[in-house]
Order: structure tokens, then C-alpha cells, then sequence
């Protein structure tokens, strides 16, 4: 009876092979690298058929997740995720106008998660203007931390545009000023492109999270920080420099970043992926960034690679 009840629980390696339909030497490095649940008793590995079970489940329905989003991605819709821009929430219905037979969703999580859900298979494309400092390079330093390797994904320019404080007063040019003029700051939520920057800025002036008022309060939009400027719930936030114009604020240009669209190659080549990348290239699109304040168009729709 002993015998039976615990043959019934736990599972030999070969047996968890032919349930999850994985090699079995592959079964022995999945449970040391603690990626499958399995416990080592006296030598031999034991696996819970429970818990192989559900695990058996959850890989059915990622699966599963996967094959539709890849049958919608590879029909009429493109998946948009990562950071938001003023621009490219103006480009969704003319994009359609101009291409009837595909439209636009998207989602405006930052440039980080973007990136995330492009290599877990989430969406089409990833917006991401994410820096690095060290190799002074946007994106592919990120892209590299998560995908095997940089040929997994084609990274095309959509513009460069500039960022700033923006306040109701022109006194804002540093963190430091914020301070000394006990102003409240609205700040961008964790993992986007600019709170990457507004980071890296305030650690170059020595600065800390708690040394700023507001630092804690984070907006999703550039269009949030405006709004909570416009509203009194803030005295300043960074953002785009076309938002600023369009809300009569103060702009006090800090540096001007390389924005991109990061697309698996797998799918580079897809009707509806080669449909938004040559709108990029046409009149209409540079049009568009020509008559917003901010932006520089001199590598739209052009293929970056890392330096």
C-alpha cells in the first residue's frame, strides 16, 4: 500500500519525460537548474505528479496564448506595447486610412515591458527609447539582456524628438532647482524610457528618490505629467517637448533621445509589419512629425544596428 500511494505522488524521470514528452537527460537539467519541481532523494530524482501536472497545464495554455497572438499578428493586427509618444498616438487612424485591411492596438506599459512582452511573444512591436550610459546606445544593450542575440529582432528608427522639464515657470533646469524651489514633482512610472533617464540624471547630481518631493508619484503619458502640472498636483515632470506646447508650459530641453520600434525578425517580413514600416517612410508619416515640435526625422524608417 506504502509502495503504491507513493508511486501514485511522485514520478521517476523517465516516466515525467514521457508525460511532458521531453528528453529525458533534458528532464535531469530542467530539475537542477530548479526550472521543473522535482526533490532528490538518496541518489534518485522524484518528481510530483501534481505539480508536474499543472506545470504540464500552464504550458498548454502559454502555448495556446502564443498560437493566437501569432495568428492575429500574422493576419490584420498589429500589436503596439512599450513606451508612449505623442506622435505615434496620432499615427493609429491614418495609419488604417492609409491601410484598410490592418489596424493598430496598443498599449503604453514603457519601453522595458515592451521589450518583455516582444520576446515572451505578446505583441508585434516594441516601442523603446531605453539608454545606456556605459555603451552610449539606445535599445540593443536591453535587447541583449533579453534575447539570445540581436539577429533575433530588426530595430528600425521611427525619429528622435526632444525631452525636458516642463513647468509653469522657467526656473527648472536641474533636479537641484526643484529642490531649492520646493516644487513637487511628477515623475514617470518604473521601467519606462524617460524614468530611466530621470533617474540617471539625478544620480548625476548626487540626488536620491527621497531628496525629491513627488518623486514617488508616477505618471504613464506624457499627457499625464502635463495633466498634473495643468491641475496643481504638480510643479514639474519631464516630458516631450510637443506636449509642452500644446499645454502653454515652460520647456527646458534636457537631451534629445533616439525613439525605435523593435520587431522579431521572424516576422519582419509579415504583410502587416512591412505595411507600418513603409508608412514610416512615406510623406504622410514625416509630414506628421514635421508639423510637432521636438522631433528630427533624419533616421525615420531606417534599420539601426548596435555601435
Amino acid at each position: 500500500m506504502g509502495t503504491k500511494k507513493e508511486n501514485t505522488e511522485y514520478m521517476t524521470a523517465r516516466e515525467t519525460s514521457e508525460l511532458l514528452n521531453i528528453n529525458e537527460k533534458k528532464i535531469y537539467t530542467l530539475a537542477q537548474e530548479g526550472k521543473l519541481p522535482g526533490t532528490k532523494i538518496t541518489g534518485k530524482w522524484l518528481f510530483p505528479r501534481v505539480e508536474l501536472e499543472a506545470f504540464l497545464r500552464e504550458r498548454s495554455r502559454q502555448t495556446a496564448g502564443r498560437f493566437l497572438t501569432e495568428l492575429a499578428m500574422k493576419d490584420e493586427i498589429i500589436l503596439v506595447a512599450g513606451s508612449h509618444d505623442p506622435a505615434m498616438s496620432l499615427v493609429e487612424g491614418v495609419f488604417h486610412n492609409r491601410n484598410p485591411r490592418f489596424v493598430i492596438f496598443s498599449s503604453n506599459v514603457g519601453s522595458a515591458e515592451g521589450l518583455r512582452f516582444l520576446q515572451k511573444g505578446l505583441c508585434t512591436i516594441a516601442l523603446s527609447h531605453l539608454y545606456d550610459p556605459v555603451a552610449d546606445d539606445y535599445n540593443f544593450p536591453f535587447i541583449a539582456n533579453l534575447f539570445d542575440s540581436a539577429d533575433d529582432v530588426v530595430v528600425v528608427n521611427l525619429f528622435y524628438r526632444n525631452i525636458g522639464f516642463v513647468s509653469k515657470t522657467k526656473n527648472i533646469t536641474s533636479f537641484s532647482s526643484i529642490i531649492e524651489n520646493k516644487f513637487r514633482f511628477i515623475n514617470r512610472q518604473a521601467g519606462s524610457g524617460i524614468r530611466t533617464r530621470i533617474d540617471q540624471m539625478m544620480a548625476a547630481e548626487g540626488l536620491k528618490g527621497d531628496d525629491v518631493a513627488g518623486y514617488a508619484d508616477e505618471a504613464f503619458t506624457h499627457y499625464d505629467v502635463v495633466n498634473a502640472i495643468i491641475a496643481g498636483k504638480a510643479a514639474a515632470g519631464v516630458a516631450a517637448e510637443s506636449v509642452s506646447c500644446h499645454a502653454e508650459l515652460s520647456f527646458h530641453k534636457l537631451f534629445e533621445e533616439r525613439f525605435d520600434m523593435v520587431i522579431r525578425r521572424s516576422m519582419f517580413f509579415e504583410a502587416n509589419i512591412q505595411a507600418f514600416v513603409e508608412f514610416t517612410r512615406s510623406s504622410e508619416f514625416l509630414t506628421l512629425l514635421a508639423d510637432m515640435k521636438g522631433y528630427n526625422n533624419r533616421d525615420t524608417g531606417r534599420i539601426m544596428y548596435t555601435r
